[in-house]
């Protein structure tokens, strides 16, 4: 009796940890997927350009950029929205906003940042916020942009009707935690969010949107187009030279 209970116990241990060393696999798999993640084996550290304590500024690739601005602001740890994140990771990204606000401005420009939290049920995902400088002229036109793009999405795709308004409340106390969102800031407490209903809201509803303000054309053209090697390299350093006046984490100890 003894040698079966040993026998059973073994066998336990043997599947729990065959089960930890496969939810490992699949959450390394997902992991590499997110590349603008520190942690993400797939993640480039020359397109680092800033570290807090807990975030970080990332440049984005050269395909996936809009012009030479466009950054992510991505929490270190992991966390699957911003407003699911602890106050510390908050006040960082708004510390970042801020100095990204005054470097952008410095040229004329106003940085658009966004955010989109899609339904998944896959359990894991690494959220980041998109920062696009536009020109001020473009800058003003971003909320009859976005209220007349997130109305139709609603429409269509059942997103969520009611259009939050972020300027009293902030994103944090206005969108519940755990629900999919998508946000959008053109100046400090200047916003909206929409809740997401559907897994079939556009995740690349932000960069289009803004990309029609600018008269451009949505990101899957320039996804196909051919960058040379040293070009994300680059486009770090140009923009590393604009932001260390600015660099507000030059002060961490």
């Amino acid at each position: 009796m003894y040698q079966t209970q040993r026998l059973t116990t073994v066998t336990q241990q043997q599947k729990e940890r065959s089960r930890q060393i496969a939810q490992h696999d699949k959450e390394s798999s997902m992991t590499s997927k997110f590349w603008w993640w520190m942690e993400s084996p797939s993640f480039q550290k020359y397109m680092l350009i800033a570290l807090g304590n807990h975030v970080s500024l990332v440049k984005a690739p050269s395909n996936l950029s809009l012009n030479k601005g466009h950054c992510y602001l991505v929490p270190v740890k992991h966390a699957d929205s911003y407003v699911g994140c602890e106050d510390d990771v908050w006040d960082e990204v708004q510390r970042f906003q801020t100095s990204l606000r005054h470097m952008f401005r410095k040229e004329g420009q106003v940085p658009i940042f966004y955010e989109t939290v899609l339904p998944s049920s896959k359990g894991l995902w690494q959220t980041r916020m998109e920062v696009i400088p536009v020109q001020e002229r473009v800058a003003d036109d971003a909320p009859m942009f976005f209220k007349s793009e997130l109305t139709e999405q609603a429409e269509e795709w059942g997103t969520h009707t009611k259009l939050l308004r972020t300027r009293d409340k902030g994103l944090r106390r206005s969108v519940p935690k755990k629900f999919p969102y998508f946000f959008v800031e053109w100046e400090q407490n200047a916003g909206y969010a929409q809740l997401i209903e559907t897994p079939d809201f556009p995740k690349d509803f932000g960069v289009d949107t803004i990309a029609g303000m600018m008269q451009m054309d949505p990101i899957r053209f320039r996804r196909k187009q051919k960058h040379p090697p040293d070009a994300d390299r680059q486009a770090v350093l140009e923009f590393v030279s604009k932001w260390k006046e600015f660099d507000w984490t030059l002060q961490l100890d």
